[in-house]
């Protein structure tokens, strides 16, 4: 069995889109160790119609300071913020997503990175926002004020994440299904997610099912249909910590 374990970006952008975005929905699992984190970030445009403005905070380490856009993903509609705390040598930057949804609506934060003395610092949660003035169809007249909650935490280890075993077995009915048995072994509480591809056709998703558990050892059975001519799976698992730190583990699996 080959395993992979990596704290990757590529798993952290994936994860963001399918369990990051869940936390408005709850999927997220909830660590009381992890600090709770309120922000609101008072928001305009500036020449390149970038978000830009200023924000307090609950948090002692970073109680005021300014923000703004550094790059925008228009596929995502994912913003990189930075953001420099008032009278502080350390700051953070942040995914924000939908961007759009701050003129008013809904979407998700994540801190991936700070400077200074909060090098440290990651965390996770979502956003609401309205619109204080401004039309729609003329951005550079909006202002908006976006309320952000969640945790956040000095804590940059990734969750400890192995797939202790990985078997498919054909079903007799329905014909050409069958029945993936995983066991994972995860330190911690964590969301994943278990992808399940065709190595032919990595884009392909054969099975795209997340879950949360509060530790240790988790069995999953998944049923799927491969194609007829498949001889094996490629088996991920990306696991998330409550502050949004990312494990990934990757293994083959033999079609029988």
């Amino acid at each position: 069995m080959s395993l992979v374990k990596s704290a990757s970006v590529i798993a952290a952008a994936a994860v963001l889109s399918a369990l990051v975005a869940g936390g408005a929905s709850g999927s997220r699992v909830a660590d009381a160790t992890a600090p709770s984190f309120h922000l609101v970030f008072d928001g305009r445009h500036n020449a390149a119609l970038l978000h830009e403005g200023t924000f307090t905070s609950s948090a002692a380490f970073c109680t005021a300071g300014t923000a703004a856009d550094v790059s925008v993903d228009s596929v995502s509609e994912t913003a990189l913020r930075t953001f420099s705390c008032a009278g502080a040598a350390g700051g953070f930057t942040a995914r924000v997503t939908p961007l759009p949804a701050e003129h008013g609506g809904n979407g998700v934060w994540q801190i991936i990175d700070g400077t200074g003395p909060l090098a440290n610092l990651r965390g996770t949660g979502t956003w609401s926002s309205t619109r204080l003035s401004g039309a729609l169809d003329d951005p550079a007249t909006i202002t908006f004020r976006s309320t952000w909650d969640g945790v956040a935490d000095f804590d940059v280890t990734p969750p400890s994440i192995d797939v202790s075993n990985a078997v498919a077995r054909r079903l007799k009915r329905p014909k050409g299904a069958y029945t993936l048995r995983l066991v994972l072994a995860l330190d911690d509480a964590v969301s994943y997610l278990v992808q399940v591809v065709d190595p032919r056709k990595p884009k392909s998703f054969l099975v795209y099912k997340p879950g949360t558990t509060t530790g240790g050892t988790v069995t999953r059975s998944i049923r799927l249909r491969p194609a007829k001519d498949a001889r094996s799976m490629r088996v991920t698992v990306t696991a998330s910590d409550a502050v949004g730190n990312e494990a990934t583990a990757t293994t083959a699996v033999r079609l029988r």
